[in-house]
């Protein structure tokens, strides 16, 4: 939002003495979201309502006060996509979305060139139907685009284009600002470099006249190199444009993280926080693709040591054959991400998004190898099963755990979108407010404020010109961002006046928080309990929002509600309801509080 409007929130990472986040990561979906700009600004406006209806679906779980306004339509018949953040917002998304469904396809596709169509419609299954890729495809975060690069540089890997491999790591190692990763793509060049040798050759003529060969090794070296620097090169010169200032912020995130306690500044969680994760977002499917790795050491340890029939399909001969160096090489990046990420204290759940792919390709494996190893038992009474009945086996056997992903992502949307639905109407509120204002300056800022509810803030797109995200005194005793200057992250920035400070320990800092006379907004989630008459709630339970907006002493001006979405309450739902939807039977069983939209209402504007 910065990049493209000069205005959004700044947090530490992007202060000019941390320089932790790196802007050419930004400027891929900056030049994107121009272009839509564009585009639907050379548009008639008739063009707007259909694709707001598309992109733009609201919640059908509003309850209360509803906009005084005809807030769907203003949306939808805004003069320019300029004054229609919201849905260049979802525009943005989409894309994204849609690149990584390029992603999963490229991926899905080499798995059926090299391992059969069974195992890719089984990934397939995985993959599409998996609560985990459904919220990570579309999101904008680091580890959302190495998944994405990932499962580009793993199907080009398969397919023997090792230059590209290498290249989309690159890519994720340096232009996304996340050095983490390169744990990822260890493998993609030890193999590359393998293969380069000529020690890695596959056919029966080659393996006689194996030999070493330095040639191409040095070859594979030297490309990479010139492909880091020149990648390097120019995202650091896009973060000097930005920062003013030569820095490498890959280095800086590292050396970060690398310091004791550094991510553990903002919240330690035990290992079964991961545990948890998993299990919601992919059920069986993470069970099956977290065994897949262990199973093929097994059954290739078992082949060699104790060979047996059943295991080599009957002929032990067989038993003494290399196979399965692919699917190993799929895989080992998820276990090696998992020995590094798991044990650290600070633990969120966007730091899986990268293995997803894996876990979708491991469970297909693990169900191939039980199926197969079924199949060779079976086989001396009953014959062989088909390749065409094994499909189908086990695609009815990971049935029950996609139907159970579709509800996790179903639930995922239907309990909490209230945010997205409710800044929606806040922004179409505002730019009718500003439009109906007799006298509303061009520089004067309008407070949108929260306490507690900071962290569901989803966009300033969802914010007009003019318009910014305020914070009142809440429970949270960390740092929160605070407004970009116009010097954005350059060195200027420190010296403006009346701009806060940064710190890299997450220490509060109280020049965040303005005062509840400011706010011309307030968004506040509610419980049930306080929109009835006879609340009789504590003094301690009462949303501080609420609390502001009692002891508001600002002359000639009082609250209303105009928007309320429901939002689900966690701790009074019982626990399969909390995590899964029901199209029926969910009577009295799902418990909502209200995310509220409060408006400060000044005379009679409207």
């Amino acid at each position: 939002h910065f990049v493209l409007y000069g205005t959004g929130m700044q947090t530490w990472e992007y202060a000019p003495q941390y320089g932790l986040r790196t802007y050419a990561y930004l400027l891929p979906i900056a030049g994107v979201a121009k272009f839509f700009q564009y585009l639907l600004d050379a548009l008639p406006s008739s063009f707007f309502s259909p694709l707001s209806k598309v992109l733009l679906v609201t919640s059908t779980t509003t309850s209360g006060a509803s906009l005084s306004l005809a807030n769907t339509v203003l949306m939808n018949e805004l003069p320019s996509l300029s004054h229609n953040k919201p849905l260049l917002f979802a525009l943005l998304r989409s894309t994204l979305a849609i690149i990584s469904c390029y992603s999963e396809l490229s991926f899905l596709s080499s798995i059926h060139d090299v391992f059969g169509s069974t195992v890719a419609h089984w990934t397939a299954l995985c993959s599409l139907t998996g609560a985990g890729n459904f919220h990570a495809g579309q999101a904008f975060l680091p580890s959302s685009t190495v998944m994405i690069l990932w499962r580009l540089s793993a199907a080009n890997q398969l397919k023997e284009n090792h230059a590209w491999s290498i290249l989309w790591g690159l890519l994720a190692v340096l232009a996304v600002g996340w050095p983490f990763c390169a744990v990822l793509f260890v493998s993609t060049g030890v193999w590359a470099l393998w293969k380069a040798s000529g020690l890695g050759s596959s056919t029966s003529e080659d393996e006689k006249n194996k030999k070493f060969q330095l040639g191409p090794v040095i070859h594979v070296l030297v490309r990479t190199a010139i492909h880091a620097i020149l990648i390097q090169a120019m995202v650091m010169a896009i973060d000097y444009y930005f920062y003013g200032q030569i820095l490498s912020p890959i280095w800086n995130i590292f050396v970060y993280n690398a310091q004791s306690g550094g991510d553990e500044l903002y919240g330690v969680e035990p290992l079964s926080y991961y545990i948890k994760n998993l299990l919601l977002n992919f059920n069986l499917v993470s069970l099956l693709g977290v065994a897949s790795l262990p199973l093929i050491t097994f059954k290739h340890f078992v082949k060699r040591f104790f060979p047996r029939p059943e295991f080599c399909n009957h002929d032990t001969q067989k038993c003494n054959e290399g196979t399965g160096s692919m699917e190993i090489l799929v895989l080992v990046p998820m276990y090696i991400w998992m020995g590094i990420v798991l044990p650290r204290p600070h633990k969120e759940e966007r730091f899986l998004f990268p293995i997803y792919p894996m876990i979708c390709f491991g469970a297909s494996i693990t169900m191939k190898e039980a199926i197969s190893l079924l199949n060779n038992i079976m086989s001396k009474k009953q014959g062989r099963i088909s390749r065409k009945v094994t499909l189908w086996i086990g695609l009815a056997l990971l049935s029950p755990s996609a139907m159970i992903s579709v509800s996790r992502s179903l639930a995922l949307c239907h309990y909490y979108s209230a945010p997205l639905d409710l800044y929606r109407d806040l922004f179409s509120h505002a730019v009718t407010a500003t439009s109906l204002s007799v006298s509303n300056g061009e520089d004067t800022i309008t407070h949108v404020c929260t306490a507690g509810e900071w962290y569901r803030f989803p966009s300033s797109f969802f914010l007009p010109p003019n318009h910014q995200l305020g914070f009142l005194k809440s429970s949270f005793t960390g740092q929160l961002p605070q407004p970009f200057t116009q010097f954005g992250s350059k060195k200027e920035s420190l010296d403006v006046m009346g701009v806060g400070s940064f710190n890299d320990i997450n220490k509060e800092e109280m020049d965040r928080y303005i005062d509840i006379d400011q706010c011309a907004y307030v968004v506040e989630l509610v419980p049930s309990s306080f929109e009835s008459s006879d609340n009789t709630s504590r003094d301690d339970d009462i949303p501080e929002c609420l609390k502001y907006m009692d002891f508001d002493s600002s002359a000639g001006s009082s609250w209303t509600q105009i928007a309320s979405y429901d939002y689900l309450d966690a701790d009074s739902t019982p626990l399969l309801h909390r995590i899964l939807y029901f199209p029926v039977g969910m009577k009295g069983q799902a418990i909502y509080k209200g995310y509220n939209l409060y408006a400060r209402r000044k005379r009679k504007l409207w």
